[in-house]
């Protein structure tokens, strides 16, 4: 049983031995530390934040253009339709396309004073157009005008005419009454007129 002791005793003097001649554990630790301190240092630099070093914003991305609302009215107004009766009065043009001397002559000559004095009424007889019920339909309008044998005022009579209107035809008439002819070279005379409304 001694030599056993004493084997177990210098066995466990010979561990401390060779544990002194190993270098202490704390040598170990520079290294490692070491280690982590050149890791450390190789790793990247992140820059400094601030204003400088933000990237400048595209123009597209720095205002984003709105949306329009799928509810947002047109911006196309539709159009307007022609006045009726009572309205404004729509483009229109009067033009004679008729006129026959009782008796003649029914040379241009002859016709050419007559015409000349109805015309200056055209303004007045254009302006009855806007008391059409279908003002985008146009029309004609003819009457009998007795001129008396010194000119002037004109009875108006036999007016005809397709076109419908609360005080158009009346509008009209009085409009053919007012104007005023020369004195006729063969007395009272009667002619037969017409006028053509069209539009555009």
């Amino acid at each position: 049983m001694v030599p056993v002791r004493i084997g177990g005793w210098a066995l466990a003097v010979g561990l401390l031995e060779s544990c002194g001649s190993c270098p202490p554990c704390e040598t170990k630790a520079p290294k490692a530390e070491a280690c982590s301190v050149d890791t450390a240092a190789s790793a990247p630099t992140a820059p400094p934040a601030g204003p400088s070093s933000a990237p400048p914003l595209a123009p597209d991305a720095a205002a984003p253009s709105p949306t329009p609302s799928a509810s947002a009215p047109p911006t196309n107004p539709s159009p307007e339709p022609p006045a009726g009766p009572g309205g404004s009065l729509p483009e229109v043009k009067v033009a004679a396309v008729g006129l026959h001397i009782g008796g003649g002559p029914n040379d241009d000559a002859t016709k050419a004073p007559y015409l000349r004095a109805i015309e200056k009424r055209f303004d007045e007889i254009r302006a009855c157009y806007a008391k059409v019920d279908d003002p985008v339909k146009g029309g004609t309008f003819g009457v009998d005008l007795h001129i008396g044998k010194g000119g002037g005022s004109a009875q108006v009579k036999q007016p005809r005419t397709g076109m419908k209107g609360d005080g158009f035809r009346d509008c009209v008439i009085k409009a053919f009454e007012h104007v005023e002819f020369e004195k006729p070279k063969k007395g009272p005379t009667v002619i037969s007129y017409s006028i053509k409304f069209t539009l555009g």
